[in-house]
């Protein structure tokens, strides 16, 4: 667990898997609502029966009062599977670079996740309820005059049912605990920005020049080009020109032979590289437990010290060389073998860069 959204995407998972197996469980017991209306219809039992049992006029008073017209089964499943469309969006959307970059950068986006996730949980708070007051039919199950023969079997709680009313409190449990982290995510992102704004203040005054630059029109997109105006070059990296299409096969075996030459390199890099950026993971996640509101001045000072430290680490030239050679190596070496796949799918080769 690297991160408050890492944690709600796992959430998300868990409550898909409960809203399917809370629809399933609610599903196989359908059959029974259409009993229920097959026998009593849409009104409460209460009326039919005491015409038909007139010796039991107490009981078909009592029943009145339980004001129970039929199985609420509909809402359950509407509960349960809008609750799953919205964590399908949610947990997709959270994957996306879109949400990396812009609306975990925003100061509303964990808030309105707070708050979806606070609904979803008072929805099945509701459907709960409406379950268990189904099946105990609206209170007619606790007069003994309903509970036997026939009507008794309306009264007995299937295992797919009691499941279904564990899994709907449960689920409701998990959709606060998502809320809960929206909350950390919430704090956790608005620390995140008041560091970059003390380690980085420029940053914060470009994004205000772009807003604002962002009112003015360019003359180029009003669909002429000003005088002066110099286009800025294209940079093409080296190994575009440098290894076209493969001709021949003489050609493909220098490509494999490079290949094979700096595939050997690029992995020490990267093994290297990556043991570094495992070393930045841990110490940001001591930077985030770090004091947020420093209480004097010496500890402010402090603080400030050891994210200037943890930044120049950061921006270390040989650090930054390396992972920019890594990163080289990897598009080159990717390149290369694009060019052996497309000359082997023309000539039929297999040789294991398919």
């Amino acid at each position: 667990m690297k991160s408050w959204a890492g944690l709600l995407r796992i959430l998300g998972c868990v409550e898909l898997l409960l809203g399917a197996a809370i629809f399933a469980c609610v599903c196989a017991y359908i059959h029974k609502d259409n009993e229920w209306y097959n026998m009593f219809g849409y009104s409460q039992p209460g009326g039919a029966y005491g015409g038909g049992y007139g010796s039991y006029g107490g009981y078909g008073g009592g029943y009145g009062n339980a004001n129970y017209t039929g199985p609420k089964t509909p809402f359950i499943l509407v509960v349960a599977g809008l609750a799953w469309i919205v964590t399908v969006i949610m947990l997709v959307l959270g994957m996306t670079m879109y949400y990396r970059t812009i609306l975990l950068d925003s100061n509303w986006w964990p808030l309105t996740e707070f708050f979806i996730n606070l609904a979803l949980a008072l929805l099945f708070l509701a459907a709960g309820c409406v379950y268990v007051n189904d099946t105990i039919r609206g209170g007619l199950c606790y007069y003994q005059y309903f509970n036997n023969g026939i009507n008794g079997a309306f009264c007995r709680t299937e295992a797919g049912q009691t499941a279904a009313i564990i899994f709907l409190f449960f689920t409701m449990i998990v959709y606060l605990v998502g809320a809960i982290v929206c909350l950390k995510l919430w704090r956790h992102e608005a620390a995140r920005r008041l560091r970059e704004l003390i380690l980085y203040p420029s940053l914060h005054s470009n994004r205000l020049l772009m807003v604002q630059g962002s009112r003015w029109q360019s003359p180029l997109v009003k669909g002429h080009i000003p005088a002066g105006h110099a286009p800025k070059p294209v940079i093409m990296p080296d190994y575009i020109a440098k290894y076209p299409a493969i001709r021949t096969d003489e050609q493909r075996d220098q490509y494999k032979a490079v290949f094979n030459d700096q595939y050997s390199e690029y992995k020490e890099l990267h093994v290297e590289v990556q043991a570094i950026l495992k070393k930045f993971d841990e110490m940001d996640v001591m930077m985030q437990n770090l004091p947020q509101n420093p209480t004097s001045h010496m500890e402010r000072d402090r603080i400030n010290k050891i994210l200037q430290e943890y930044q120049r680490k950061k921006m270390d030239p040989s650090f930054l060389e390396k992972k920019e050679r890594c990163e080289y190596l990897k598009n080159k070496l990717s390149h290369i073998k694009q060019r052996i796949h497309e000359y082997d799918k023309v000539m039929g080769w297999n040789d294991g860069y398919g």
